[in-house]
């Protein structure tokens, strides 16, 4: 989908996203991964990250391997986000672009750092709010990364560190991933990840039983539409702001 359309496409989005709610067996590595039907949006039969006749994402993606629990002040603790491609062509400029939501609509930029691994070395993510309180997360290195490359058929996959200050509120928050193909000052959709809950305590508070937070499409409203919040709220335009091209 190209981001400037993403504001005509918004009600579909949220459509297709809350749908995506229901309990379903299995793992989920995103549309594209095949764990779910993807329903026949523009956004995915426009994707030119493969053949462009197929409804679903080329690309799945899944976080996974993040822990339940953040303190607030602490170190910066690792999860995975997993790309794979579905498709039998090499995908180029693969930018992940996460949303963070937390029940109380509290979390600001300021109370958080995030960072990714690439062949290169560590970079810092790009950080913004939209105007239904989301954080939207550009992985854009401060427009010094071109992107991943997936190739046909292949994974791979991207460490990120997160963190979050000592002044951060604390509760509950869910991250979801999607994926754009950037295109010079532009860009495709091409993969969604399920979210990711966790919370964010306090350095006193007790830790809750479990060291895994849960993934997958069984989250809140709040937190499995988000994707779509990046949509509704301006968070793909805001996407599309972070990954133009610097201008020469």
């Amino acid at each position: 989908m190209r981001l400037r359309k993403a504001l005509a496409l918004s009600a579909a989005l949220s459509a297709a996203l809350l749908a995506a709610t229901a309990p379903t067996a299995g793992a989920d590595v995103g549309t594209g991964g095949g764990a779910r039907p993807a329903p026949a949006l523009p956004s995915r039969a426009q994707a030119t990250c493969g053949d462009g006749k197929s409804t679903a994402f080329p690309i799945g993606a899944r976080i996974r391997g993040g822990p339940a629990v953040y303190r607030t002040g602490g170190e910066p603790q690792t999860w995975y986000l997993d790309l794979t491609n579905t498709t039998d062509s090499e995908c180029t400029a693969i930018h992940p672009v996460v949303v963070l939501t937390d029940k109380a609509r509290l979390l600001r930029p300021a109370h958080l750092r995030m960072e990714f691994d690439t062949p290169g070395g560590t970079l810092p993510v790009s950080l913004e709010g939209t105007d239904r309180d989301e954080i939207i997360a550009v992985f854009d290195g401060g427009d010094a990364f071109p992107g991943f490359t997936v190739g046909a058929g292949g994974s791979l996959t991207v460490k990120v560190g997160l963190a979050f200050a000592p002044d951060a509120p604390t509760g509950e928050v869910v991250a979801d991933a999607a994926l754009v193909q950037r295109k010079g000052d532009d860009g495709d959709w091409v993969g969604e990840s399920g979210g990711y809950r966790f919370s964010v305590e306090g350095p006193q508070d007790p830790v809750e039983a479990g060291s895994l937070a849960h993934t997958g499409p069984r989250e809140w409203a709040y937190g499995a539409g988000a994707v779509a919040a990046l949509a509704t709220g301006g968070g793909l335009l805001l996407g599309a702001r972070r990954l133009r091209a610097p201008a020469r």
